[in-house]
């Protein structure tokens, strides 16, 4: 049995499932196919109507100073904090925030260090919580406990115990109060976190600027629609010829991917999702859904501008425009460039390469669409907070074989435990680690994953928060004892077959 909440918050029970009324639900988006179109698009209506071409085209601001989020680092051992959650009424209708900052401020600290927060809703109404996503820490009682609720004008005491092991990198926090998700992390509410260690202490890697850059929109107002780095429209980031730099890169939008090109530039990407990969990967996009993460290498070459995109992107009700998102800045005198690393970090505890171990049991999750209800739903069940939808051993090693049965891409993503990424519509894929993937429409990603450490329950669901609140979430316990099943051994993936 999991303790109740505190006072300050009430248990998530049957009212979860009528948060998101079918009058709400319309409001956003037209429901059936077309429905389906508009959240998958992550193109929130605005004032009645959906992004235009034309709309796409509002004329972008200058580029102004890039500016980093607000910082609030751990003190021996302990990073202890408050956070209120608020309406922005400098910009309008919609737009929330973190005590007045947009994103909200970035917690840093280090592996076994213990996270306390304090969540204030002044909200004015609506119902909120907190998750850490990405974070490997308990889903029980004040932990990563997406169950809670946090009433209008009270407040929640989170505690998160990082532990000793926990891997380094980029991760993030938002609201997920099941019905309300979409519509406060469309307002704002996000905010990134940054464990220390791993690849920061790399040579190659120890030392060079670091820029942070939370990707959040679109947001509608007077000025048209707006994409948002750091809370600012088209950032201006100088890096001098051939400085190496290492970008964060977060996207904390509610329902956009972001399809990022730097003109005339490779990304050298060494992280996913936080996760240090065994040598970088030099690409020239990046295809970050909802939940995101990316980290890269970037050095500067000939003096000049060039514009960081997102290239148009999806089909259907996915597409999206081509739009601006920052401008880079080469100038300055020039550094000779530092060799690039050639290997990174190897897979080490709690994450080893899962290709040839013992399966437990293997599960078949599939993101469902519809024309009549459920709209939104994974295995024909839309979200029921009372219903434990998988029961899973602890320690128990399962394959999940996650589908989309309709045109629509679906970032999976699943609390508490990452996950290894075995295939992507049947291409194997190197041995690495994530906890939100996309899974292309009418195709399939299988990952594998070890249900360590910690019992509870906690949810696994689409990423593109209409989806979500829609529906699209399943609610997964880890107990502890034996079910008898018989492993299942696969034998080791041979790549490029």
């Amino acid at each position: 049995m999991e303790t109740p909440p505190a006072k300050s918050a009430s248990p998530r029970g049957n009212r979860g499932r009528s948060r998101l009324t079918r009058r709400r639900f319309a409001a956003g988006v037209a429901l059936g196919a077309a429905g389906s179109a508009a959240l998958g698009a992550g193109l929130i209506v605005a004032r009645g109507g959906r992004v235009t071409a034309q709309d796409a085209a509002t004329p972008v601001a200058a580029p102004g100073r890039f500016i980093e989020p607000g910082v609030r680092l751990s003190m021996n051992g302990l990073l202890d904090t408050t956070l209120s959650a608020a309406p922005d009424a400098t910009d309008g209708p919609g737009r929330m925030t973190y005590d007045g900052e947009l994103p909200g401020p970035t917690l840093r600290f280090r592996p076994g260090d213990t996270l306390k927060l304090r969540l204030q809703n002044d909200l004015g109404g609506d119902i909120t919580n907190l998750h850490v996503h990405g974070l490997h820490v308990s889903p029980r009682d004040n932990g990563d406990n997406v169950f809670v609720h946090v009433m209008s004008g009270e407040s929640f005491s989170y505690e998160c115990q990082i532990p000793d092991n926990h891997p380094a990198g980029l991760f993030w926090y938002h609201p997920h109060s099941h019905g309300d998700s979409m519509q406060q992390v469309a307002g704002g509410l996000a905010g990134a976190m940054i464990i220390e260690g791993g690849l920061d202490n790399l040579p190659e890697i120890q030392g060079i600027p670091e820029r942070l850059m939370v990707l959040q929109g679109p947001f509608f107002g007077t000025a048209g629609i707006q994409y948002l780095v750091n809370g600012q429209v088209n950032p201006e980031i100088a890096i001098r010829p051939g400085q190496t730099q290492r970008w964060r890169i977060l996207n904390a939008s509610a329902n956009n991917f972001f399809n990022l090109q730097l003109a005339g530039y490779p990304f050298h990407r060494i992280a996913i999702d936080g996760n240090p990969l065994p040598a970088p990967l030099t690409i020239d996009l990046i295809l970050l859904g909802p939940g995101e993460r990316a980290d890269v290498l970037i050095q500067g070459g000939a003096p000049g501008s060039y514009e960081l995109r997102s290239l148009a992107w999806g089909e259907r009700g996915q597409a999206q425009p081509d739009f601006l998102v920052a401008t880079v800045t080469v100038a300055g005198e020039a550094e000779t460039p530092a060799p690039l690393p050639t290997t990174l970090l190897p897979l080490a505890p709690p994450y080893i390469d899962l290709s040839s171990v013992p399966i437990d049991r293997q599960r078949i999750i599939t993101f469902e669409e519809a024309s009549d209800a459920p709209y939104f739903s994974i295995d024909g069940k839309a979200f029921d907070a009372d219903r434990v939808d998988q029961t899973v051993n602890l320690g128990a090693t399962e394959e999940w074989i996650i589908r989309s049965n309709n045109p629509d891409w679906h970032p999976f993503h699943i609390h508490v435990n990452d996950f290894q990424v075995m295939s992507i519509n049947g291409e194997p894929q190197p041995a690495h680690y994530e906890d939100t993937t996309p899974v292309p429409g009418n195709g399939e990603v299988v990952i594998r994953t070890r249900f360590l450490d910690f019992t509870g329950k906690f949810v696994y669901h689409c990423h593109i928060l209409g989806h979500e609140d829609a529906g699209m979430m399943g609610v997964v316990e880890v107990v502890e004892g034996a079910n008898g099943a018989t492993p299942i051994v696969f034998p080791a993936a041979t790549p490029g077959t």
